[in-house]
């Protein structure tokens, strides 16, 4: 037997501590989308916990899961941060009264998700898209790729479904890192569509048909996936072809081209905002999972809390 989501006691509804305007901060998050949309989509929550206590509803661990990405916190502080602060029990409907999910409970269903962020990540651009938050008409395609360095990556011990990728440094330098490449679809305001990764040293156009919808009216990406393939998908879809050119040794590029590549530029760029924030907040420079499918699953975490994020801070300042 589980806990039901919606069982809320007075606990949160009447007492006075709970007005305070802290325990507000993830409102505008609660009310962009209509969660039960989302919880049809997950796997069920766990059925009895080790304690003979009913175990926790889906959506209160998937919610969860979205605070440890947005406060880039461990399972274990995770855990631990649920059973004390007011507004992670708020957000996650666990009463003063209640218990915990353990750090194991949290990496459990965490890896039950599996390919259900697809179908999660789909819904949520579609209730924003409702929402008029997402704008659908003549949507454009962003797709780039940031490395994620993964959790094993010594050379005496490598996650061994990773591969050698080269990232720039603050400076600008360029460093061999043992890692993944995460790509994503954005659109031209910045919400993620699709994601996909890859080991680090597999090339990027390798995984471009892999995240383009279809519906998009311009295929915007920089010189690594200027190649036969994609302007063969470009073609095939009738996307304006908004690729950079890369130069070569025997042919570098003109003046035109160059003007093109910084026009393009402006706008695929914006999808640097969101490995940015990914890397700075949400401790995305290096995973703590290892293996292929795990790796996924957190990137698609990430595209789902990032749309969340995103799209209520847009409600919030133009309504």
């Amino acid at each position: 037997m589980r806990q039901s989501f919606t069982t809320q006691p007075a606990l949160f509804a009447s007492h006075e501590l709970f007005e305070h305007p802290a325990l507000g901060a993830l409102d505008a998050v609660e009310e962009v989308i209509d969660w039960s949309r989302i919880e049809a989509l997950l796997p069920r929550g766990e059925e009895r916990r080790q304690t003979g206590r009913p175990g926790y509803p889906a959506q209160t661990l998937f919610r969860a899961l979205l605070l440890g990405l947005w406060y880039d916190l461990s399972d274990v502080k995770l855990s631990a941060q649920l059973a004390r602060d007011l507004l992670f029990r708020k957000f996650c409907r666990l009463e003063l009264d209640q218990g915990v999910p353990e750090a194991s409970t949290l990496g459990r269903f965490r890896a039950r998700l599996g390919d259900r962020l697809e179908a999660v990540l789909a819904e949520v651009v579609a209730m924003l898209e409702e929402a008029r938050v997402v704008l659908a008409e003549g949507r454009i395609a962003i797709i780039d790729a940031t490395v994620v360095e993964a959790a094993q990556s010594g050379y005496d011990r490598r996650d061994p479904e990773a591969g050698s990728a080269v990232k720039l440094t603050v400076k600008g330098r360029r460093r061999a890192v043992w890692g993944w490449q995460a790509f994503v679809n954005a659109d031209e305001d910045g919400f993620v569509r699709r994601v996909a990764v890859s080991p680090g040293n597999r090339a990027e156009v390798d995984s471009l048909e892999d995240l383009v919808v279809g519906d998009e009216a311009a295929l915007y990406a920089d010189g690594a996936y200027s190649s036969p393939r994609s302007r063969a998908l470009v073609a095939r879809t009738g996307m304006a072809d908004r690729v950079q050119r890369r130069g070569a040794n025997h042919k570098r590029l003109g003046p035109q081209d160059k003007a093109r590549n910084v026009e393009i530029g402006v706008t695929r760029a914006r999808v640097e905002a969101i490995f940015g924030h990914w890397k700075r907040h949400w401790g995305l420079r290096r995973t703590r999972f290892l293996g292929l499918a795990k790796m996924r699953i957190l990137t698609g975490l990430a595209a789902v809390g990032w749309n969340l994020w995103k799209g209520a801070r847009f409600r919030s300042l133009y309504g």
